[in-house]
């Protein structure tokens, strides 16, 4: 091989690699999570729902969409799901919307509680996340693993990819040093991973807060009336407030 060709192909090779180096990070998209929660798990302790045990499936799934683009995301429900499962099929949670301005570090949620709809306004969830030299594959992605807690106690388990570079994440968590992929929430017997990446630019106002003739209230108030309205509830009520603050 002559000097001159090989210095052509050391080039040519370059190229390729800055260009492949180049198109791994994202900045902009759609992402499909799936929610897994296990009801088993879930009805545990409440004697009532644990007489029905036999008739409610292990697990139950939902999908929902994350759309993001210029440091700004929207967590919306995806699609419909086609089981009909007693006891839990008119959770209306599924239709909270999330939205996320992670340059100014606040959010906007419109949240279903009971038979009302809240605006939820705030800064956005502080976690002290500890990265971890563990990794995942997600949705084609190589992820870090990170613990954070939450709520004084409760322990949030997530992974995360540099190649996309907004940090942002499903429901409110963000703030690691890329996107999250992958969450897992043990108290809540409760998983949201990733499925696929869509590579769309969403439109302006796809990247909006939800508005509407809805109740204000902030995190603090919000758990307040939780705690007032449901603290008869035993371990369920408890449950049900960590899952409507997450």
């Amino acid at each position: 091989m002559t000097t001159k060709l090989f210095i052509c192909i050391f080039f040519i090779a370059l190229f390729h690699l800055n260009v492949n180096a180049q198109a791994i990070f994202i900045k902009q998209g759609k992402i499909e999570f799936e929610k897994k929660e296990n009801l088993h798990k879930m009805i545990e302790g409440e004697s009532w729902l644990e007489n029905f045990k036999d008739k409610i499936p292990q697990y139950r799934s939902t999908y929902f969409n994350l759309y993001f683009k210029d440091n700004k995301t929207v967590f919306e429900k995806a699609r419909d799901s086609e089981e009909k499962i007693p006891f839990f099929s008119d959770d209306k949670s599924t239709d909270d919307i999330i939205y996320s301005d992670l340059l100014e570090q606040v959010f906007a949620k419109k949240q279903h509680i009971f038979e009302e709809t809240f605006l939820l306004n705030d800064t956005i969830r502080k976690v002290d996340w500890k990265i971890t030299n563990d990794t995942r594959e997600i949705a084609g992605f190589t992820c870090r693993k990170a613990v954070g807690k939450i709520l004084d106690s409760v322990y949030v388990i997530a992974f995360y990819t540099d190649q996309i570079e907004v940090s942002g994440g499903p429901l409110s968590f963000c703030n690691l040093p890329g996107m999250i992929l992958g969450i897992a929430i043990p108290r809540s017997n409760m998983t949201l991973f990733a499925t696929k990446l869509e590579l769309i630019d969403p439109k302006p106002e796809k990247l909006t807060a939800p508005t509407g003739k809805m109740k204000k209230t902030d995190y603090k108030n919000l758990q307040l009336v939780l705690q007032k309205a449901i603290s008869d509830w035993g371990s369920y009520g408890k449950k049900y407030i960590i899952n409507s603050l997450l």
